[in-house]
């Protein structure tokens, strides 16, 4: 056997062949000794501990907080008074206004113009992009609409950019929908390619 190769017992150092499993001079088992197991018990524990344990769940809650905290999360729908949190992006509806146009701009017959003010915080540590056509307005019937481009709200219509992290931008987005429809809500989808609406807003 070369030196290199050479194996001890773990107690009293006598030269053993390669695989011995009991020394031939003390007879003793070559395994690990007890504090080496406890060692090694301990740490598996520690790891098993910080792998599962979840940072982003409060250390002390009580049982509705918990329950609170999951609807939160799970939550896709919301009025018109509440400000919507999405990825630390922070939506609201600021108000809402209806009008059948002027002359110059009027809606199709039997239906209005609604024109709703939006308001957009960026509370991340990341650049966001906003666009109107990142907006959709369902109404009563279920049907599905893009923003309307029109000069009745011109001057204060929100347009496409990016936003800094810290960064507030404000404007409206006009629909064209039925006359004094009461089932209208505000749709948001973050990429174009979605199926459904990351969440919802029910407008009064």
């Amino acid at each position: 056997m070369s030196e290199g190769k050479k194996k001890f017992c773990k107690y009293c150092k006598t030269e053993l062949q390669k695989g011995d499993n009991i020394c031939w001079k003390c007879h003793r088992k070559q395994g690990l000794k007890k504090w080496q197991i406890v060692a090694i018990a301990v740490g598996v524990v520690y790891f098993l501990g910080v792998a599962l344990s979840d940072t982003s769940t409060p250390t002390s809650v009580g049982h509705q907080e918990v329950e609170e905290n999951k609807q939160e999360k799970t939550k896709k729908e919301f009025s018109q008074g509440e400000v919507v949190n999405y990825k630390d992006v922070l939506f609201s509806v600021t108000e809402v206004r209806k009008t059948q146009g002027e002359s110059y701009s009027k809606a199709k017959q039997g239906h209005e113009y609604v024109i709703v003010s939006i308001k957009i915080e960026n509370k991340s540590d990341r650049k966001i992009s906003y666009n109107p056509f990142d907006w959709k307005m369902e109404n009563s019937q279920g049907q599905e609409e893009d923003y309307t481009s029109s000069s009745i709200h011109l001057d204060t219509s929100l347009t496409s950019g990016d936003l800094n992290p810290g960064g507030i931008k404000e404007g409206t987005i006009g629909f064209e929908q039925p006359i004094n429809d009461t089932g209208l809500k505000l749709n948001y989808y973050s990429s174009p390619f979605q199926s459904e609406a990351d969440f919802k807003i029910t407008l009064n």
